[in-house]
């Protein structure tokens, strides 16, 4: 049997979907069909039975699950060993950005990565928090920056930093905010974050226990967004600390000082099973140098 037979088994049953393990492994379903099928013939056993539900491990294919999981473990760290052993680490990362790259110090990070592994190459990405924790989970991207608390076993996290979030008005409503209880804030347009979005979490905080809500809202899905229309008088929002401040300098905005003191926290996220590469290793401890605030 093959390294590759069992990766695909693996991914078909942790996504119970052919599809969908097609799309984790950068497959297509028929090669999926065929690397499962290879496999049970081998084998002589079969693996999984197809149900309404999608694909389901047979008695017998949960405990080779677990045999195939420790097999793949120990490839990977015989990889990393390697790696261990050669004098310059070379390679590729690829790194997910949940928001602005400035806020991120991603200039900063390429530069040290660049002095201190020059044969190392770095790929960006933007995405949302959400994916990019699943992306990291699923192992389809090396690392990222992500706004939500980490709920998975598979992801290790570095916290970084605990940002300030402020309540933000259009620079032209700055005497109709002044003073407002958060009932008249609530009353107001507001530009929402999409449901997805982590600011969404921290708006719905705001609100909490009150009774109170929002009726008469954009919705949006980026920060971007967010920070063009209230800067354009469509209605209130919130925005990190940084973005709130820039727009008061920029005469574009104020902030609104009602309510409750509000945060989110910022952490590195990448997967808890190549906590023993070199590479994530390099990348990790120069991502802590950027950020001293971040928890050891």
């Amino acid at each position: 049997m093959e390294l590759y037979q069992l990766k695909t088994f693996v991914a078909v049953a942790e996504e119970g979907n052919l599809t969908k393990a097609a799309e984790r492994i950068f497959a297509s379903q028929p090669a999926v069909s065929g690397h499962i099928k290879a496999l049970e013939e081998e084998l002589g056993l079969p693996l999984f039975v197809r149900t309404p539900r999608g694909m389901q491990l047979t008695e017998v294919g949960k405990g080779l699950k677990l045999k195939a999981d420790s097999v793949l473990l120990a490839a990977e760290d015989m990889s990393n060993l390697a790696a261990g052993y050669r004098e310059e680490l070379t390679g590729s990362l690829t790194i997910a950005l949940n928001t602005d790259t400035g806020f991120l110090r991603v200039a900063e990070l390429s530069a040290a990565m660049a002095d201190a592994h020059p044969k190392l190459r770095l790929k960006f990405l933007q995405g949302n928090s959400g994916a990019i924790l699943k992306d990291v989970r699923d192992r389809r991207i090396d690392a990222g920056f992500s706004f939500f608390d980490n709920r998975y076993a598979e992801v290790a996290s570095i916290h970084l930093k605990e940002i300030p979030v402020r309540v933000v008005a259009p620079a032209a409503w700055s005497a109709r905010v002044q003073g407002l209880p958060l009932d008249g804030l609530a009353a107001l347009p507001w530009v929402r974050p999409d449901v997805e979005c982590p600011f969404m979490k921290v708006l719905e905080g705001v609100f909490e226990g009150s009774g109170i809500s929002i009726s008469n809202y954009i919705e949006a899905d980026s920060e971007c967004v967010i920070r063009e229309l209230v800067g354009a008088g469509k209605g209130v929002s919130l925005l990190k600390q940084s973005d709130a401040d820039e727009m008061v300098r920029e005469g574009v905005a104020v902030i609104c000082e009602t309510g409750p003191m509000l945060s989110l926290n910022i952490s590195f996220v990448y997967p808890k099973s190549r906590e023993n590469d070199p590479i994530i290793r390099a990348l990790t401890e120069v991502v802590r140098g950027l950020w001293p605030e971040a928890d050891c």
